[in-house]
C-alpha cells in the first residue's frame, strides 16, 4: 500500500541556492568534510511586515518602506532589506515547520524592532510613524545536509536557500 503524503499550499521566499549550491559551500568550507547529501528542503515559517516609515531626525525627514520578519518559532525579528519576492508551492506538509503557540503578537514585536533600529540609526527625537501595508506569511525554504568528514563521522547542516549561510543541526 502506497503512503499518502499530505500536502500543504506554502508561500515561500525565492530561492536562490541549489540543492548542488548548498552541498558545494559546505564541502569547501571544511577540510575534513568528505561527503554531503542535501536530501530535502524544510520549510521554517516567518509573519513578514512591510510598514511605510515616515521620521523626523533633527534637521531632516525620511520616508521609506520597511520590512521585517518575525521568526514564527522563536520570536526573534529580522530586518529584511528588500520586498520579499515569494512563490506559492505546495510541499509535503510534515516538511513545513510548525509554529510556535506562544508567538502572540508578531506584529507588536516587528514595530518594537523597527522603532528601536529607527531611533539607533536616525537619531530620531519623536517617534517614528509606521504604517502597516503588508502583512503576510512566508516560509524560508532551508536544504537539510547530511554530510560525513575524512573520520566517518555523521553531521547535519542546514543551509538557507536564499542567503546560503549555513548552521549545524544538533540531534539528540
Amino acid at each position: 500500500m502506497a503512503s499518502m503524503h499530505t500536502q500543504q499550499s506554502v508561500t515561500v521566499f525565492d530561492t536562490t541556492v541549489s540543492a548542488e549550491e548548498a552541498e558545494q559551500t559546505l564541502i569547501e568550507t571544511d577540510i575534513d568534510m568528505a561527503e554531503t547529501t542535501a536530501d530535502r528542503l524544510v520549510y521554517y515559517p516567518y509573519r513578514v511586515f512591510g510598514f511605510d516609515l515616515h521620521a523626523e531626525a533633527f534637521f531632516d525627514d525620511f520616508t521609506d518602506r520597511v520590512y521585517c520578519g518575525v521568526d514564527l518559532c522563536n520570536g526573534k525579528e529580522v530586518f529584511i532589506e528588500e520586498a520579499p519576492q515569494t512563490t506559492d508551492q505546495v510541499v509535503d506538509a510534515d516538511m513545513v515547520v510548525p509554529v510556535a503557540d506562544e508567538i502572540e503578537d508578531a506584529q507588536q514585536i516587528a514595530r518594537y524592532y523597527l522603532l528601536e533600529l529607527v531611533r539607533k540609526e536616525l537619531r530620531v527625537g519623536s517617534p517614528p510613524d509606521l504604517h502597516l501595508i503588508e502583512d503576510r506569511r512566508i516560509y524560508r525554504p532551508f536544504h537539510l545536509v547530511d554530510c560525513k568528514t575524512s573520520d566517518k563521522t555523521s553531521l547535519t547542516y542546514i543551509v538557507d536557500s536564499v542567503t546560503g549561510d549555513f548552521h549545524r543541526v544538533y540531534l539528540h
